[in-house]
C-alpha cells in the first residue's frame, strides 16, 4: 500500500480558491433569491412580530433556520406569543423534508469532521441541495470543499438579506422611501445594460 504524505492529502491553495470561486459563481442565482426573500422575511419580522432588536433576532432566526418557509411561518407564532413547544413543532413540521436531503448526502460527506457535517446538514435548503447534487466533481475531497463553500455562501446570503430587511422594517418610513428610489434607480440602470 503506497504511503500518502500529509501534503498530498490536502488541497492546494489554488485548488481551494478555484473551488470557492466555482461555488460563488454557481450560487449567484441563490444570492438573488435569498437576498430578496430574506429581505421580505426580515421586514415581516420587524413589522409584524414587534420584537425588540428586530435585526438581531432576524439574524439569529435566519442562521438557526435557513428556510424561507419557516421564516415566514414563524412570524405569526412569535407575534401571538405562542409557547416554545408550539414553535418547536412548527419548525419540525416545516423542516422535516430537509432530513431526507441530509440522509441522501451523508455518503458524499463521509470523512468530514462532525462540526462540518453538522453545518452541512443544518444549512440544507432546496436550492443548496440542488447545487450540491448538480456538482459533479469526482474527487471526494474537492466535492466536500465545494459543498462547504456553497453552504457557507448561501447561509450568508440568507442572513444578510434577512438582517437588512429587519433593519429596513425597523427604520422610519422616510428611510424606506429613500431605499425604494435607490432600488428603482438601480433597476433602471441594470435595464440599460
Amino acid at each position: 500500500m503506497p504511503s500518502v504524505s500529509p501534503r498530498s492529502s490536502k488541497l492546494a491553495a489554488l485548488e481551494r480558491r478555484a473551488l470557492a470561486r466555482r461555488a460563488f459563481v454557481n450560487s449567484l442565482p441563490v444570492l438573488m433569491g435569498y437576498l430578496t426573500m430574506g429581505f421580505a422575511a426580515g421586514v415581516l419580522l420587524a413589522v409584524k412580530a414587534l420584537v425588540p432588536y428586530a435585526p438581531l433576532w432576524s439574524a439569529i432566526l435566519a442562521f438557526s433556520a435557513i428556510s424561507g418557509t419557516l421564516s415566514f411561518a414563524i412570524v405569526p407564532a412569535i407575534a401571538a406569543s405562542d409557547p416554545f413547544y408550539s414553535i418547536a413543532v412548527l419548525t419540525f413540521a416545516v423542516n422535516f423534508r430537509y432530513a431526507f436531503y441530509g440522509f441522501s448526502m451523508l455518503g458524499r460527506w463521509r470523512g468530514l469532521p462532525l462540526l462540518q457535517k453538522w453545518f452541512l446538514v443544518h444549512s440544507l435548503a432546496d436550492e443548496i441541495y440542488a447545487l450540491d447534487v448538480a456538482c459533479k466533481i469526482p474527487d471526494p475531497r474537492k466535492n466536500r470543499y465545494y459543498c462547504l463553500w456553497n453552504h457557507a455562501l448561501c447561509a450568508a446570503y440568507w442572513v444578510v438579506g434577512s438582517t437588512a430587511g429587519a433593519l429596513a422594517g425597523a427604520a422610519p418610513p422616510l428611510f424606506l422611501f429613500h431605499i425604494f428610489f435607490q432600488f428603482l434607480f438601480l433597476l433602471h440602470l441594470i435595464s440599460k445594460l
